[in-house]
């Protein structure tokens, strides 16, 4: 996918509002400039087909812009995490194994279930094999993408363990700065924080922030789902805000919800169970029949559909994921009083009275 030269000025013009550059002739003939360095980076390259973990050469520019505004002109702030997260993820191909993608055009393949640890001495280990930092091309941010149907575990450089559920994105620092520690989530997240005083750690998403010190909890911010935002602690506490400035502060076995419009609720919960992903078990919760089938749909990447007559229908219980998608949607159907078939590559789930099947 192709993206246009207004969408890059779009992201870039976000950039610029963060850095809250003044609208003087200086910085007017530097925006000019970046804009042909684009151009002449599309025109260069035009030409050529190179196979990247970019889907574009766009995509390169894009993030090109976004280096020069964060790293060049503005050296004194740090560009907002969210931007950079949004530059880096959009361009992404779609694969169907896990990508650590450490620089653009240095992408590292991770199997099913793997672990890729950041080690102190500046190498990375994924799976059974180590790179040194000789071996790897040096960025201000990395990311891994776990795609539908895949499970990956990450150790980051302060020893912060993540867990990363199917379809979920994490944009990531190679090293922490000593005052501040960020990551960006799009998806799903176990995390356990390393403990550090001196520098709290966040977890930005697009709809909220979680801050700690150290503590164990599960981060779900699905941007490409209509379901609200939740965070769900094990242990510790954190801070959740949203972006409309909502504030929350969590304790165990408490889940904060966020609203699409950034409103925050809370509610009691076994939070051992919103950790059962993580071993291959998929909790219901009594979540309803419509989010149920999403949760499989991503699990298993097939499609799975449900009537809408029960897509409100709410279940308790435990579906073992290691079982085959036939299996599980049977195991639910006999719990939830309904019926399941398939269509073509797809799953149906409808009531027991329906007559369309």
């Amino acid at each position: 996918m192709r993206y246009k030269i207004s969408d890059i000025k779009r992201v870039l013009s976000r950039l610029v509002t963060y850095f809250r550059v003044q609208e003087d002739a200086s910085s007017q003939q530097e925006m000019n400039e970046l804009w042909r360095r684009i151009d002449r980076s599309i025109d260069a390259r035009r030409s050529k087909r190179r196979i990247m973990v970019w889907s574009s050469v766009s995509a390169a520019a894009l993030l090109a812009g976004c280096i020069w505004l964060g790293a060049g002109h503005y050296r004194k702030q740090q560009p907002d995490l969210s931007v950079v997260a949004a530059c880096l993820m959009e361009k992404v191909m779609e694969a169907d194994e896990i990508q650590l993608i450490v620089a653009p055009g240095q992408m590292l393949r991770v199997k099913d279930g793997g672990t890729v640890t950041y080690q102190q001495n500046g190498g990375i280990q994924v799976d059974e094999n180590v790179l040194s930092s000789d071996e790897i091309q040096n960025g201000p941010y990395d990311q891994i993408i776990v795609p539908k149907g895949r499970l990956g575990r990450l150790i980051l450089s302060d020893g912060t363990e993540l867990y990363i559920n199917s379809g979920t994105k994490v944009v990531y620092p190679e090293r922490f700065e000593r005052k501040r520690r960020e990551i960006f989530v799009d998806g799903e997240i176990y995390i356990d924080v390393r403990r550090d005083g001196t520098a709290p750690f966040v977890v930005k998403t697009a709809h909220f922030d979680v801050e700690v010190l150290g503590t164990a909890f599960d981060v779900r911010a699905y941007s490409n789902e209509d379901s609200c935002d939740e965070i769900v602690l094990l242990r510790g506490a954190v801070n959740v805000k949203s972006v409309s400035g909502a504030e929350v502060k969590l304790i165990p076995d408490k889940k904060a919800v966020v609203s699409a419009n950034g409103v925050i609720h809370t509610e009691t919960v076994d939070a051992a169970d919103y950790f059962l992903w993580t071993k291959g078990i998929l909790p219901l919760n009594n979540g309803t029949i419509g989010d149920i089938v999403d949760d499989l749909s991503r699990y298993y990447d097939v499609k799975i559909t449900c009537e809408e007559n029960i897509r409100n229908i709410r279940i308790a219980g435990k579906i073992d994921l290691q079982q085959g998608v036939e299996e599980a949607l049977r195991n639910l159907s006999l719990t939830g009083g309904f019926s399941c078939m398939k269509q073509s590559d797809a799953y149906i789930l409808y009531s027991q009275n329906s007559d369309r099947y």
